[in-house]
């Protein structure tokens, strides 16, 4: 009987074991549950958010486009009527006014042309194509511009290319 006794109290060890371990296995089970749902929707925020970004992309531009279309339909107008006109003077002021439109819609947007001619050599703003020796400037004066540079917003998108003084070797 003693050994009987012995093995029911083991036996109620054994389940109150159980009993306590199925508590924190079902608490893990949950937190294993939550961090498997928590995974899962950070992956699909991740997703939406790139599918956001690139649809944001697409059409941030629409507006610049739809008034680009403009000096497009401008620029046609000023083709045919260049192929009909005698006058040369007529065809260059439609071309004219079509390059403000154009200008106007690019500043509108925040463009700015780099101003350089006369000023030091920054290479920040400019990409030095040339380097010629002129006794009459300083050395690193942009002398020339040969394909203007342009700021977006206060940041350098192009550089202006520019021809560059030096002193002449004595």
């Amino acid at each position: 009987m003693a050994k009987e006794s012995k093995k029911c109290d083991d036996l109620e060890t054994v389940e109150d074991a159980q009993a306590a371990e199925s508590p924190a296995e079902d608490e893990a089970a949950q937190l294993r549950d939550k961090l498997l749902r928590l995974t899962a929707e950070f992956d699909n925020y991740r997703k939406r958010s790139i599918r956001e970004k690139e649809e944001y992309r697409k059409f941030a531009v629409e507006q610049l486009i739809v008034e680009l279309l403009e000096v497009h339909d401008n620029f046609e107008r000023a083709l045919d009527s260049a192929k009909q006109a005698d006058e040369t003077q007529a065809v260059i002021k439609g071309v004219e006014m079509v390059f403000k439109q154009f200008a106007a819609i690019l500043e509108k947007e925040g463009l700015q042309k780099i101003e350089c001619k006369g000023a030091e050599f920054d290479p920040h703003l400019h990409d030095a194509m040339l380097h010629i020796e002129n006794p009459d400037n300083d050395d690193n004066t942009v002398m020339d511009v040969c394909k203007p540079g342009y700021y977006l917003h206060s940041k350098v998108i192009r550089p202006a290319m520019v021809t560059v003084s030096k002193k002449p070797e004595e």
